[in-house]
């Protein structure tokens, strides 16, 4: 065992960076027992299968997601805070945990039909959260918006690519970004 992470944590975080690096299809599990310091068959103790650790690993992105999404707005109150802390969240999580991220994000495709379905509705369930905010702008603000759904992915897109660029040694930090994208964000929603 690496330090004090349990193995199957072990076994998730390098599956998930052995994933993004060569992609699901790309990768084996005898490559993921070597990089996890187990032996090949190990694997089997914890997994059934190649497939239930790319489920366990974007069910679990999902669901972690919404659960600290959900937490941070409990705090909030107008629909520009709750943009606000979203913004800021979606860009954190997507910096702080690229691998899982870009994993969920990414290999959807490779999923089988029911655990397709299962992560998607987490994914649904996630966006929702993010639509009511919009809307709620809308209603409570006059935001221009027609197109709820649409803001939303472009939203979430547009902060999880910072993640794909990020250097924590470059010129801004994640708030400052954060910030960036706020002010873009909100002022195109903001009535002419």
């Amino acid at each position: 065992m690496s330090g004090t992470i349990p193995r199957r944590e072990l076994i998730l975080q390098e599956a998930a960076h052995l994933f993004r690096e060569k992609s699901y299809p790309g990768s084996n599990l005898r490559e993921l027992a070597r990089r996890a310091g187990i032996q090949g068959g190990s694997i089997y103790h914890h997994f059934a299968s190649k497939q239930e650790i790319l489920f366990q690993l974007m069910d679990h992105t999902m669901s972690d997601m919404i659960e600290r999404l959900t937490k941070r707005l409990a705090d909030t109150h107008t629909p520009l805070e709750k943009l606000r802390t979203t913004i800021y969240f979606h860009i954190e999580y997507h910096v702080t945990g690229p691998d899982q991220t870009y994993i969920t994000d990414e290999e959807l495709r490779n999923l089988e039909p029911e655990n397709y379905l299962k992560v998607v509705a987490k994914r649904d369930r996630y966006q929702r959260i993010i639509e009511e905010i919009l809307s709620a702008g809308k209603t409570e603000h006059g935001w221009l918006l027609d197109e709820p759904k649409l803001y939303t992915r472009a939203l979430i897109k547009m902060c999880a690519g910072v993640s794909t660029w990020f250097k924590p040694e470059g010129e801004l930090n994640i708030e400052q970004i954060a910030e960036a994208y706020i002010n873009l964000f909100s002022n195109g929603l903001l009535p002419r």
